[in-house]
């Protein structure tokens, strides 16, 4: 059985999609919750389980830092970090722009640098990180190179740090999830054309929902996953088995 009580978590992108059924779901289990939001509207959308959420750009190196460093002053501990926060764009390598790239693989996969770098000299031992990837970073995507590319660098930071941060029992793992049914996705499931040739060729024949990964995620940085360390685990309804 999992128990949380009175473990603290930090997660980016907690205002929406994966991050906020993550927060809801740690809530419910007695943790405390705190993370980065994305504009003031997100504020209400998680009062009922986050009285102090931090309003920042994620890829303020600085600002985030400094987050991470109040919650667990406040909170006197820090259980474990969830990176939630991310960005597409649905464009070809020849489409991007240099400007588009930089920010995609900084967001992506820069500013879970940061968080893990922030957060390490704070970390309980044992503790978590748990960072969200994509069934992307793995099978490779037609239109949307830049995200792709900042997905893979996310599994290969989370390999890394599992090494690095093992002698001190920080467990570091990242979730692949396929096509989820959050705002990330919602212009792909607005086109019913597009929308039906992706689920045609799911095995389940459904986009996932994000409580569904929000499950995933909250295993792994609990002591029910105590010897998991380093994987990425895919959470896509079988569609990298084809």
């Amino acid at each position: 059985m999992i128990s949380l009580v009175n473990k603290t978590f930090f997660i980016t992108g907690l205002g929406s999609g994966i991050g906020l059924a993550t927060g809801r779901l740690l809530a419910s289990y007695g943790a405390n919750v705190t993370g980065t939001i994305f504009d003031q509207n997100q504020r209400s959308v998680i009062a009922e389980f986050c009285e102090h959420p931090y309003l920042l750009d994620i890829t303020d190196s600085e600002a985030l830092a400094q987050a991470v460093a109040d919650t667990s002053a406040r909170f006197g501990k820090l259980h474990g970090v969830i990176g939630c926060a991310g960005i597409i764009a649905l464009k070809t390598s020849a489409e991007t722009s240099s400007t588009e790239w930089h920010h995609i693989v900084n967001l992506n996969l820069g500013a879970n640098f940061e968080l893990a770098k922030s957060a390490t000299r704070y970390l309980c031992e044992p503790s978590a990180m748990v960072f969200i990837s994509s069934q992307i970073g793995l099978v490779g995507h037609t239109n949307a190179a830049a995200y792709a590319a900042s997905k893979s660098g996310l599994n290969g930071l989370t390999r890394s740090l599992a090494l690095e941060l093992a002698e001190r029992n920080i467990r570091v793992n990242a979730i692949a999830p396929g096509p989820i049914a959050t705002p990330m996705t919602e212009q792909t499931r607005a086109n019913p054309q597009r929308y039906q040739q992706l689920v045609d060729k799911i095995p389940l024949g459904r986009f996932g929902e994000a409580d569904e990964i929000a499950r995933l995620a909250v295993f792994l940085v609990s002591d029910a996953a105590s010897f998991i360390t380093g994987q990425v685990i895919v959470a896509d309804a079988g569609f990298t088995t084809q």
